[in-house]
């Protein structure tokens, strides 16, 4: 056990996941470290957190908050917040500027604030994924239609860009779809005569996702812009391939596509067939395995608190 071991730290964030049964990066944190103490208190509205962690009688020696949308807190020890969602909000410049260390998903993602916070201690540490849950197996989900396509995500537009899986549900009638939604989106948002290839999962546990992750032949990311897409990771993991559009975490991989191929809007149909057909290209969790664990990711975070807080 390490000093930093026995140093009191507060997570601070809304919440820790927003899918019951679903563990997330900072569940991963608090295993991690064992002074690390969950502050959400199940879940806290954005807009009471600031003043709800501040109220508190009591002080920690270190603060892990979400970089976005609740005020910087004013509690005067080292504070190191993670970039999750990208937005040029003067509310978040302020909170970036204010804490000890700005931890980037990708070097993409930094590169986007370049010019908009002030040069300071700045760390890019890769989303990742428990490679020993996430992994290929012959196991299937009877539900998932064969040929299947995977996207993971919401129904939102500008974020996970939904608007373009229905275009390619649309344009790419010789595959099946496999959407696992973190949202309630049900098949009335699919027209009516696609219905048939397409199988929606709502909300589903870690242990369900890696069984649909496992029944597809290709993933897709649709997003406007991904800091990291910690599913993308796990969809590494389980050794599928992804087809993903030009930005953030994919764009720190084009030089090695091993892992899937980045491409435009106009050029997804014939990648996706490209992939597809070529499977035996892609070697995805070996990709993913070099730098993407969990142990790295979490070697990386203590290494970074250790400079600051012990």
């Amino acid at each position: 056990m390490s000093n930093l071991d026995n140093k009191v730290g507060w997570l601070v964030n809304d919440c820790l996941t927003c899918i019951p049964n679903v563990r997330t990066f900072w569940h991963h944190l608090l295993d991690e470290f064992p002074g690390l103490e969950d502050k959400c208190n199940g879940y806290t509205d954005y807009r009471i957190l600031a003043p709800t962690i501040e109220s508190l009688p009591t002080r920690p020696d270190y603060i892990i908050r979400n970089a976005s949308y609740f005020r910087k807190l004013n509690i005067d020890v080292p504070t190191f917040c993670l970039v999750q969602d990208t937005m040029n909000d003067p509310m978040q410049t302020e909170v970036l500027n204010s804490v000890t260390c700005v931890v980037f998903a990708s070097k993409q993602t930094q590169k986007l604030y370049e010019g908009r916070i002030n040069p300071k201690n700045q760390r890019v540490i890769e989303q990742s994924s428990d490679f020993d849950f996430f992994k290929p197996t012959s196991e299937r989900h009877p539900d998932v239609l064969p040929n299947s396509i995977l996207f993971i995500g919401d129904s939102s537009y500008e974020k996970k860009g939904f608007h373009r899986v229905l275009k390619l549900i649309e344009t790419m009638p010789d595959f099946n779809f496999c959407l696992v939604m973190k949202d309630d989106t049900t098949l009335s948002a699919i027209p009516e005569e696609h219905r048939s290839r397409v199988r929606i999962f709502n909300k589903v546990n870690a242990d369900t996702v890696k069984l649909l992750i496992n029944s597809c032949v290709c993933a897709i990311c649709t997003s406007g812009n991904e800091e990291g897409h910690f599913a993308g990771i796990e969809i590494g993991a389980c050794d599928v391939p992804m087809v993903a559009r030009p930005m953030g975490c994919y764009l720190d991989r084009v030089d090695d596509k091993s892992w899937g191929i980045v491409a435009k809007d106009d050029k997804f149909p014939e990648t996706i067939r490209y992939v597809v057909d070529n499977l035996d290209q892609f070697s995805p969790r070996e990709y993913y395995s070099k730098e993407y664990t969990l142990e790295r990711c979490m070697q990386k975070w203590r290494e970074l608190l250790e400079e600051f807080v012990v």
